[in-house]
């Protein structure tokens, strides 16, 4: 591997064999000159384009926003794909670095921006938002600054947004309201607090998220079977409280979405909320 271009004594763009790649790590480019060989190590964080202008992109980025900006953002997502166990797309470095550059240029000029979800995202994204905190933490720590908590919110919906393919700041937003309405809709219909503790709780968020995704996306559901009408039927009569709350948030998305939902989804929807109750039940 060879260094094509230094950026700063710790980002650069590297040639390996065909593909150009950037490197981020201490020193990986202090006393380096194009041409020279370079050696990465466990503690350099190695960025691969998935598309083909992601370079382009990159360089084009990095023209405009400084280098430190980049370095952050990498150790940023390096401890939330640790901490959230998962892979995200190479683009969340460029749009990791602009929104962090870009809020510290807003705090700095009394333009600081409030997250108006940043309750709907403590509530749903409980671990991305924990991460958010401690990259926030980060950023005020790196840059000297002391941005409001809302960042950290931000944050959490760019590895939201970022770790679920075609999805967009647009679609992601629309899923957390989605989300919000429907939890509200069923802590309402149940006349229960909802514990966000508890396992049942975290299963219906999981299916939840996935469910709003399916819907604002318009995704074919992968659990989809030719017994659904069988289980649908069962279910009604089984668990008459659970299916009862599953139709009212049935009609809620219908309303917000302008979407139907499909009997197999309602199955699902009715199994989680019956769940939540025979947990509530348990001395």
């Amino acid at each position: 591997m060879e260094v094509e271009k230094v950026f700063n004594n710790n980002v650069i763009l590297a040639k390996d064999q065909d593909q150009e790649v950037v490197l981020i790590g201490k020193c990986i480019g202090f006393g380096k000159k194009p041409g020279n060989p370079v050696t990465v190590t466990a503690q350099v964080d190695v960025y691969r384009p998935a598309a083909a202008n992601w370079v382009k992109n990159f360089q084009e980025a990095v023209t405009a926003i400084p280098p430190e900006y980049f370095e952050v953002a990498s150790q940023i997502i390096k401890t939330a794909a640790a901490q959230l166990q998962t892979t995200f797309n190479s683009y969340l470095l460029i749009a990791l670095a602009d929104h962090i550059q870009f809020a510290i240029y807003r705090h700095h000029h009394g333009m600081d921006i409030k997250n108006e979800l940043l309750w709907e995202i403590k509530r749903i994204y409980p671990r991305e938002y924990a991460v958010g905190e401690e990259a926030l933490r980060l950023v005020n720590d790196q840059f000297d600054v002391t941005l409001l908590p809302d960042e950290a919110g931000f944050m959490a919906m760019k590895f939201v947004e970022n770790s679920m393919q075609g999805s967009t700041d647009r679609t992601t937003r629309e899923m957390t309201k989605l989300i919000n309405g429907m939890l509200d809709v069923i802590q309402y219909q149940l006349k229960m607090t909802l514990d966000s503790d508890s396992l049942s709780f975290q299963r219906l968020l999981v299916h939840l998220r996935f469910f709003a995704q399916r819907t604002v996306m318009r995704l074919a559901d992968p659990n989809a079977s030719t017994e659904d009408d069988f289980l649908f039927d069962h279910l009604a009569q089984k668990y008459p409280t659970a299916f009862a709350c599953a139709q009212k948030v049935v009609t809620f998305v219908t309303k917000s979405t302008g979407h139907p939902v499909a009997q197999g989804e309602q199955v699902y929807l009715t199994v989680h909320i019956q769940r939540l109750l025979a947990e509530s039940q348990q001395p």
